[in-house]
């Protein structure tokens, strides 16, 4: 049988329901939650597909309405999920989210253990699928999940690797779900398994010990990673980037935000969007513009095209897109 055409990108990740307050309710007190669904992996990959690349998303979810609203979203914005894993055990991943106007900090209140995808294993997965791709993305958000979830994502770095498959990797870390030195000597390996390394500036100080500037970071990552790539962003500062050989560099993108969450996700897919074009530069530029857009909506995904995230490339920053 003929092999199926590769993937641009593809991901192995966790998404959950998420349910919000509105705007100036407490968790504590509010009448009605907002259901969405969200997950660092599946946004990058729906972005992406918006974009007209062919995209991805492999989990482990449990087969009940919770389950089949978190696969149908994704599969809404043009993201493959024929390979989701289904069980009857177990159960789906739940967050809550408070937004915070000053001086009130926006508030995330985990709900994810023992969830479907904690407990995947390295059998259920399809790996001709999942290597069946010019990318592999993966982020620090699953093996951060489970003894499981870190296993699989070694087992998996090390086939891609083998297989000459290039990773993607944004370190992504997350207080809530382990300590940064735990963390830091996980996704060590991981990272320098990566062709991109994707990180904040907060994470590169916090995690690996690199002070200093975005371009100075990046460029101490690239040695520390030991990859082709290494990418820090700074919110409305831009991001920087290293090869080895040249720095890119691009600013930021004045924006109201809206909601926080998805911001970095939306940066990962242009960035991988623009690489995959073979352009570093660009796909920084990409990536800070659809950044600023995802700020500016509710919702971890980004809903846009590539009309808008051109016009805003071009667009005066005092003035509105399509003015």
């Amino acid at each position: 049988m003929e092999r199926a055409q590769p993937l641009d990108v593809c991901t192995l990740g966790s998404t959950m329901i998420r349910l919000t307050t509105p705007v100036g309710h407490r968790l504590e007190t509010t009448p009605v939650l907002e259901v969405r669904t969200a997950g660092s992996e599946s946004n990058v990959m729906a972005a992406l597909a918006r974009l007209g690349r062919r995209t991805g998303w492999v989990s482990r979810l449990t087969a009940n309405p919770l389950g089949r609203r978190i696969a149908n979203e994704i599969r809404y914005h043009g993201v493959d999920v024929s390979r989701v894993v289904w069980t009857a055990e177990d159960r789906n991943e739940v967050f809550f989210v408070e937004h915070g106007l000053k001086p009130r900090p926006t508030r995330v209140i985990y709900d994810r253990h023992p969830s479907a995808v904690a407990r995947i294993r390295p059998e259920e997965l399809d790996l001709d699928y999942l290597l069946n791709t010019r990318i592999l993305h993966l982020t620090g958000i699953f093996p951060a999940l489970s003894e499981n979830t870190s296993e699989v994502a070694a087992e998996l770095v090390q086939k891609a690797k083998r297989s000459g498959i290039p990773i993607s990797f944004d370190v992504n870390y997350r207080a809530k779900l382990w300590a940064p030195e735990k963390a830091a000597k996980r996704l060590l390996p991981l990272a320098r398994a990566a062709e991109i390394v994707i990180m904040t500036l907060e994470d590169a100080a916090h995690l690996f010990g690199l002070g200093g500037s975005p371009e100075r970071a990046a460029q101490e990552g690239w040695s520390l990673f030991e990859g082709r790539v290494c990418v820090v962003t700074a919110g409305e500062a831009g991001a920087a980037a290293f090869d080895g050989q040249q720095h890119f560099q691009t600013p930021g993108h004045p924006v109201e935000i809206r909601d926080r969450l998805g911001g970095g996700d939306s940066f990962a897919a242009g960035l991988l969007h623009g690489y995959l074009d073979g352009s570093l530069q660009r796909g920084l530029e990409y990536g800070s513009a659809m950044a600023a857009l995802k700020l500016s909506q509710d919702g971890d995904y980004l809903v846009s095209d590539l009309e808008e995230i051109r016009a805003l490339l071009k667009t005066d920053p005092d003035r509105e897109v399509g003015r």
